[in-house]
């Protein structure tokens, strides 16, 4: 790979330690907690009537709908401006929720799922995920949910008005959701897939402008805070399930020598990133998300600023904005110039991450 005035191979060398990648990793397992919401919220104006003291006092209504009658490995679906309005479709297509299981009910005195219990509330039903559906999702996924991946554990369960009619099914189950919690349809059964936190080459990540964090896929026309130029999968260089986890310091050592090439390619030319002024980083897996399967990470490009992101407009291959200005790519070595071989430093001694400074400019948030 040829490098250009030297610039990207320590934008390499630093990016092991550089504070990018960490907010990558803080931003993907924040995503994950965000995500970690009810697949439906019916609101709560009867506060009802408090009757029966029986363990399994609970009962099911008489009315039959995809919901009640799906079992794991089902798969619902719903339009997005009607939640309770759902189909059980084929997994191959296009959908909301995979159940993993049911939550049984009779394990909670009657008092909170009897005939006249109150709808117990989106915090109460919260309690009941935390404390039911990860067993029922890991024994579903044979223990392979990678807690950092794309997918998280939810919880259906009937809405207020259902409820009143005697609705007392809960499943647990997978979902796809972006930072603010919002479900997103996906494909396929999730034990089936590579459960990785990624994106197609090209993406643009949306930025927070408050906090300047990145947050969901957007049009790169749009303010975003980083671009994702590569997927690159580890099972191939580190092989497949089974296979011994690689440390990240590994990860980091292969990653080096492999972003770079495939950016160039991604960006059109050796030199294209250099005028582009965006740092090189990726991403790397956890030995847990390895274990449970995930083996692809990506390489994106963006810069930091203000203790986040730096806020991008347009397509890195085009026109490029930071934080509203053009950026002014660095000027070319003079011949002779480049040191190819380290600089010893004294010992104790370590070398400063590269950061380029985000350049000022108006509108750019």
């Amino acid at each position: 790979m040829v490098d250009s005035g030297g610039q990207r191979q320590r934008l390499a060398l630093a990016a092991a330690r550089h504070p990018v990648r960490v907010l990558l990793a803080a931003v993907l397992a924040g995503a994950v907690i965000c995500a970690g919401v009810v697949a439906l919220i019916g609101g709560f104006n009867d506060a009802g009537t408090v009757k029966g003291d029986e363990i399994g006092d609970a009962k099911a209504s008489t009315k039959s709908t995809p919901f009640t009658e799906s079992t794991a490995g089902d798969c619902l679906t719903w339009p997005e401006e009607l939640p309770t309005s759902q189909s059980l479709v084929d997994c191959t297509q296009e959908h909301m929720f995979e159940v993993a299981g049911a939550v049984d009910t009779a394990a909670y005195p009657g008092i909170q799922f009897g005939e006249d219990a109150p709808w117990p509330g989106p915090e109460q039903f919260t309690t009941i995920r935390d404390e039911h559906c990860p067993t029922v999702v890991n024994t579903y996924l044979g223990g392979k949910l990678d807690p950092a991946g794309r997918f998280s554990i939810g919880l259906m369960y009937p809405p207020a008005e259902q409820w009143a009619e005697g609705e007392r099914t809960l499943r647990c189950g997978l979902q796809l959701s972006g930072t603010t919690g919002t479900l997103k349809p996906f494909l396929g059964h999730v034990r089936d897939q590579d459960q990785s936190q990624q994106w197609p080459s090209g993406t643009c990540i949306g930025i927070d402008l408050e906090t300047r964090k990145p947050t969901d896929p957007v049009d790169c026309t749009e303010p975003h805070s980083f671009q994702v130029t590569a997927v690159i999968d580890l099972g191939l260089k580190y092989g497949p399930a089974g296979s011994p986890w690689p440390n990240v310091d590994e990860q980091n050592t292969y990653l080096q020598s492999t972003c770079p090439g495939v950016t160039d390619q991604f960006l059109g030319g050796n030199d294209k990133l250099d005028q582009t002024t965006l740092n090189l980083q990726w991403s790397t897996l956890t030995e847990t998300s390895w274990l449970a399967g995930s083996r692809k990470v990506v390489c994106y490009i963006g810069l930091p600023d203000q203790g986040g992101f730096a806020t991008l407009v347009g397509d890195a291959k085009g026109n490029l904005l930071i934080n509203g200005a053009v950026p002014t790519p660095p000027p070319a070595e003079p011949p002779g110039r480049l040191n190819p071989t380290p600089v010893p430093l004294p010992p104790g001694v370590e070398a400063n991450p590269v950061e380029t400074p985000a350049p000022a400019g108006g509108g750019g948030g």
